[in-house]
């Protein structure tokens, strides 16, 4: 192990750089002067990649797979020849099978490959530039929420980043004189997110340069080795090494226990023309998962709840349970829906807040509010 001379200029090896979040923290490290020792597997897009960022710093860059030893060999020599590494980013990883598919059904040949690139060849990389490392050199191994929740379908790509952190931790009771860092970044508008959710809209979620200054602080910092959630690090430099437990839900998911179940499909499937997020039929039963906007809880005390009947169906209707839909126009979904087995309960109104409306009921008899916003809030 060597000691670097020259703490203003550090040198870090980040693999899977030229996009998402290894570009990121490339693009930050070298406007401060970091001198970059960077990989991917496309070599266009690592050459512009360079290019870019050759204008502010020293740039290395060596297309490849980390998968492949002669690769991770390459980017040591080139450590060599700079002198020492002060951090090492194993940012690089692949998704495997899109979508993802459940473990039953996850082909293991795949699964192996996904083992390589996302558990071993992390280490094997630390292996190869252990006598590059700087005395407290910092090793930062990108995991994710999948490590530590059992989402259905992420099994493999999961468990590959589980066997991570396990290694990471490990490496760091081992090798005390490094900082060794499991990081969760969170979810990013990346391509590899895009893979996972295929044909989803995910621009609701971050960009990458999100999660660098939590990076960075782990890089500059003086946090001990574990593991973290970047946007959870407070860049001053406090921890967070156990953070509270993420509040608030992720998803709301209605389940309505239907009589007619075929009914239910064709009323809620193709009167609405809802995506199928999942479905299922097994010896226990049926079910279907709808993609259907996002989620909200509204509570009403019983006398709104009255008032809102009276205004929408001209009785009071309905039961501890309404279902209500914002929809792009009000009277063709109606329409749809009474072709598909729904039925008009009122005619369509303009309620009192302003909001056109009209009440359906669905076959199994499940009062519908279906709502349209006005075109400016619409628009916000």
């Amino acid at each position: 192990m060597t000691t670097s001379d020259n703490k203003e200029q550090q040198t870090i090896v980040i693999t899977g750089a030229s996009r998402g979040l290894g570009l990121a923290l490339a693009r930050d490290l070298a406007r401060r002067g970091w001198r970059l020792i960077i990989d991917a597997r496309g070599a266009d897009a690592l050459e512009a990649v360079r290019a870019e960022l050759a204008q502010q710093t020293r740039v290395v860059a060596i297309a490849g797979d980390v998968t492949d030893a002669t690769h991770r060999r390459a980017l040591a020599d080139a450590a060599r020849e700079l002198g020492s590494v002060d951090a090492l980013v194993n940012n690089a990883s692949i998704l495997g099978p899109s979508p993802q598919p459940n473990l039953l059904d996850y082909p293991l040949d795949v699964l192996e490959e996904v083992y390589r690139a996302n558990t071993i060849a992390p280490l094997a990389l630390i292996q190869e530039l252990r006598d590059t490392f700087t005395s407290g050199a910092r090793i930062l191994n990108i995991t994710s929420d999948a490590a530590v929740e059992q989402y259905e379908g992420w099994g493999g790509y999961g468990s590959s980043k589980a066997a991570l952190e396990q290694l990471s931790h490990v490496l760091a009771a081992e090798q005390p004189d490094w900082r060794v860092y499991w990081v969760d970044p969170g979810d990013m508008r990346t391509q590899m997110h895009q893979e996972a959710f295929p044909g989803e809209d995910i621009s609701d979620r971050p960009l990458p340069e999100v999660s660098v200054p939590g990076l960075l602080a782990l890089l500059t910092g003086d946090l001990p080795s574990g593991r973290y959630r970047a946007r959870e690090v407070n860049v001053a430099g406090e921890p967070a090494h156990e953070p509270a437990p993420e509040r608030g839900v992720r998803e709301l998911r209605v389940a309505l226990t239907v009589a007619d179940y075929e009914a239910a499909l064709r009323l809620y499937r193709d009167g609405f023309g809802l995506e199928t997020v999942k479905e299922w039929n097994t010896a226990e039963g049926r079910g279907i998962v709808l993609a259907a906007g996002r989620g909200t809880i509204e509570l009403l005390d019983p006398a709104d709840s009255a008032y809102t009947d009276a205004m929408e169906a001209g009785q009071r209707v309905s039961g501890p349970v309404r279902l209500a839909l914002e929809v792009a126009d009000v009277r063709a979904t109606a329409a749809a829906l009474e072709r598909n087995g729904g039925a008009a309960v009122h005619e369509p109104v303009m309620t009192s807040w302003g909001n056109p409306s009209q009440r359906m009921r669905a076959p199994d008899g499940m009062q519908l509010t279906l709502f349209q916003l006005p075109p400016a809030a619409d628009e916000s």
